[in-house]
């Protein structure tokens, strides 16, 4: 396999994959979230930040590395895409890191089932903010696809 061959693989599967858990978040769990009490959606999402914070950061670093390494072995418009991507999962990483991670803390740290103070604030923050990395994120994974078909 090439190190061009190895880059595609990496990058569109993990791509893919943190594109795709980002995606089901912002369709699923947001709109069920802004449906729930506070003290149902303290629990809820809390549950559900427990895997995912881990992971999407990993997978979103592993489709980086493969598309840098796509880039690093093309040329033209598939190296402008590679390089684009990175640059949006970049950003995608650095404001969930500065935003959203530590509004994932204020529920983290605390017993399953307290909520709290400014919940309501936060669920309201994460929302928006969420809804802006969602659509980074799949312009992210489009640059990665197209960059392998042109």
């Amino acid at each position: 396999m090439t190190y061009l061959a190895l880059g595609a693989l990496v990058m569109l599967v993990c791509g893919g994959l943190w594109a795709g858990v980002v995606l089901a978040v912002a369709v699923e769990r947001v709109a069920i979230w802004g449906r729930m009490s506070l003290d149902q959606y303290a629990v809820d999402f809390r549950r559900s930040i427990y895997r995912l914070d881990p992971m999407q950061p990993i997978m979103a670093v592993a489709a980086c590395a493969g598309a840098v390494l796509f880039a690093l072995q093309s040329s033209g418009n598939p190296r402008v895409l590679a390089w684009t991507g990175t640059g949006l999962i970049a950003l995608v990483i650095v404001t969930s890191t500065t935003i959203a991670e530590p509004v994932n803390s204020k529920f983290r740290r605390l017993p399953e089932g307290t909520v709290p103070e400014g919940a309501a604030h936060y669920r309201r923050k994460w929302r928006r903010f969420h809804l802006f990395r969602t659509a980074i994120t799949l312009a992210a994974f489009a640059c990665l696809a197209m960059a392998t078909v042109l």
